[in-house]
């Protein structure tokens, strides 16, 4: 929800001259944050399109809507109600400051994720543990945390593998989303061999209910002992 100011009793804004201005208004106002844009105000049937730029200088002039560049495409503004603040979809979130992307941010938060997986260089960090970390430490939200984990993914310095509940998963649920470095970030700086990134368990529909004793099990597994002969 777009945080909303407390109109200014000053403002002229129940200077309206004509019923187009006030539906023009109404139609901005009703997506708050957001605002319209010039193609969506055209394309209201309701109004003349012909009439629309002309509109819109008028309700500017009377302080009532306020043009917002959108930082995702910056080749098209917006119209917002002078009450309401760009929403996040405008202003890029969290990772832009001043209408920039803030860069630097974004990199000591990956340096940060990538120190984690560094504390635990033998075994696997869950999607929960960093959740928890980066939204008490760092005031992200679960999904700003798993940007930044896409981000190390396409850098290639970290991979997200699916808990198999052996060896270094022991301690995870089978099926649980973990995370762990790869490459030259993983032990003695050596990159990890290409058999271990092929691991079937990590793709396979039936992780949920493969345990040690059950209908599906790693011993029973052909594709599992396959990459264990690789």
């Amino acid at each position: 929800m777009s945080k909303r100011k407390r109109p200014d009793p000053k403002s002229p804004g129940g200077d309206l001259n004509e019923p187009h201005e006030k539906k023009l208004l109404d139609l901005i106002r009703i997506n708050q944050g957001r605002g319209a844009t010039m193609f969506e105000l055209k394309r209201e049937k309701t109004i003349p399109a012909t009439i629309v730029t002309r509109l819109i200088a008028s309700l500017r002039k009377k302080n009532l809507i306020k043009e917002v560049a959108n930082m995702n495409n910056k080749g098209v503004k917006h119209y917002l109600a002078m009450e309401f603040e760009p929403c996040s979809e405008l202003t890029g979130g969290e990772w832009y400051t001043d209408g920039a992307l803030d860069l630097s941010k974004i990199e000591d938060l990956k340096a940060k994720c990538v120190m984690i997986l560094e504390r635990h260089r033998q075994r696997v960090v869950t999607l929960e543990v960093l959740c928890g970390y980066f939204v008490k430490e760092e005031k992200l939200s679960v999904d700003q945390t798993k940007e930044i984990l896409k981000n190390l993914i396409l850098d290639n310095l970290i991979m997200e593998v699916k808990s198999n509940g052996m060896n270094e998963f022991a301690s995870t649920r089978i099926g649980e989303v973990c995370y762990r470095l790869t490459g030259k970030k993983s032990g003695n700086g050596e990159p990890r061999a290409g058999a271990f990134a092929s691991i079937p368990c990590g793709v396979c529909p039936h992780i949920a209910i493969c345990s040690p004793d059950g209908v599906i099990s790693p011993t029973t597994c052909v594709y599992f002992q396959k990459w264990l002969d690789f």
